[in-house]
């Protein structure tokens, strides 16, 4: 399902790990954990797996991350998901950790990860978000509590990384084809900006609710059950509450359509064909903009992502019908 690396073996040295010292806060019965597997290491968070604590036994995962994080996520996973009919993971609870970090606490789902270019996980994707986008829109409550993921949300993404890049190319000492892939990305943001107008009136079609912000493979699994395939989406950390244009830039819109529909009756197939494709823009933002964060000092590794984006993000401005 995921790469994953061993964190240790050593029984004594597991128990000592500070996830299962916290998961020992958060259940009382005996604590006799499995393997400790890292999963995820970021500069916000870090992720893992240990075998053998969780119900069955099974494994858990833990998830160790920024204070504001995880009041973010534990909105979605404590107020939200319990009243909404989507699958989603079980969650077991939330520890404070030290300083400024928390702990968060999941099952372990094993499956398929999300493949964008398998027709039936992109049908699966369209009806599960149908659901989340229809049904969360009578989260409107605790969508207060999450960060507004609007237009406005990724035009800020789009000023914010390319400040950073024309810095970047006035003090760092880039190759000429490293400047090129940066001076690309720049114009980019600069034609969107000049036509962001536009976006709004394609934006104006959609209605605001809960919206994922980050569907991507590696967030999303696919698992067996004897009803059939379930789909279960993790890392609601760029979750929030807006026009839910970035989750469907990779799914089959035929099926989110036959449920959107349902609740949404004025939303045409043609509105969410441009959403589709504003979904691409605003994902190619946000992927300018993680990539921004970390391009000084590792800008050789940025570079190439970023040229991987930049293709992206050329692909959805040329689906789209501007006007002059």
């Amino acid at each position: 399902m995921v790469e994953q690396t061993e964190f240790q073996e050593s029984k004594d040295t597991a128990s000592d790990h500070p996830a299962v010292w916290a998961w020992s806060r958060l259940n009382t019965g005996a604590v006799d954990p499995g393997r400790i597997w890292v999963l995820k290491k970021r500069f916000k968070s870090t992720i893992y797996r240990i075998d053998n604590l969780g119900p069955g036994p099974s494994s858990i995962v833990a998830k160790y991350c920024r204070r504001e994080v995880a009041e973010h996520e534990r909105v979605i996973y404590e107020d939200i998901l319990p009243k909404l009919a989507v699958s989603s993971p079980c969650y077991y609870g939330f520890v404070k950790g030290e300083g400024d970090y928390d702990w968060l606490f999941l099952e372990c789902v094993e499956g398929e990860r999300f493949c964008r270019e398998r027709q039936d996980h992109c049908a699966l994707a369209g009806t599960w978000l149908g659901h989340l986008h229809t049904l969360g829109e009578n989260a409107a409550v605790a969508g207060t509590r999450l960060p507004d993921r609007g237009i406005g949300h990724y035009l800020g993404q789009l000023r914010t990384a390319r400040a950073r890049f024309e810095t970047n190319l006035k003090y760092l000492k880039l190759l000429e084809e490293e400047s090129a892939v940066v001076q690309s990305v720049i114009s980019q943001c600069n034609f969107l900006e000049s036509h962001w107008k536009q976006i709004e009136r394609w934006c104006a079609q959609m209605p605001r609710t809960l919206v994922h912000g980050d569907f991507k493979p590696r967030n999303v699994v696919i698992r067996t059950t004897p009803q059939g395939p379930s789909l279960l989406t993790f890392d609601w950390e760029t979750s929030g509450w807006g026009v839910p244009a970035e989750d469907l830039a990779y799914i089959d819109l035929g099926a989110y359509h036959a449920i959107a529909k349902r609740c949404w009756p004025k939303v045409t197939m043609q509105a969410l064909q441009c959403m589709k494709i504003v979904g691409r823009i605003f994902r190619g933002l946000s992927e300018f903009c993680w990539e921004s964060v970390k391009f000084e000092p590792h800008w050789e590794v940025s570079t190439v992502k970023l040229r991987v984006y930049q293709m992206r993000m050329a692909e959805g401005i040329e689906m789209a019908e501007w006007r002059e």
